[in-house]
């Protein structure tokens, strides 16, 4: 069994407080990397976009979310998918609770 906790390492990056789930050393490599993340009460992420596709799985908290012009109130259980290059912005609305979604990403295969 292997077991990640809580207190593991976390670091700040595009404004986000994140914990990285996967890769993990010692462990199966899966084709997808993913993060716990979350933005403090009354902030934004800083607007940004990557070479991976992504997905956001919103777990609790309050907000909204902006991928490339389009906007929309966030709620737990709310799923979002960001493709590939899209810049966008994660946005806490809460004055004090903590925004936490589960970042997945992975690079599209080539042909």
């Amino acid at each position: 069994m292997h077991v990640k906790t809580a207190a593991d390492a976390q670091i700040r990056k595009n404004g986000c407080d994140i914990r990285e789930l996967y890769p993990w050393d010692g462990v199966v490599v899966p084709p997808w990397n993913s993060t716990l993340c979350s933005i403090r009460p009354a902030e934004s992420s800083t607007p940004h976009g990557h070479a991976t596709d992504e997905t956001f799985i919103f777990i609790s908290g309050e907000g909204h979310v902006r991928v490339g012009t389009e906007e929309r109130t966030i709620t737990p259980g709310d799923v979002i998918y960001i493709p590939n290059g899209t810049d966008h912005i994660v946005t806490n609305t809460s004055d004090t609770e903590p925004l936490k979604f589960v970042s997945i990403y992975w690079l599209q295969p080539t042909a």
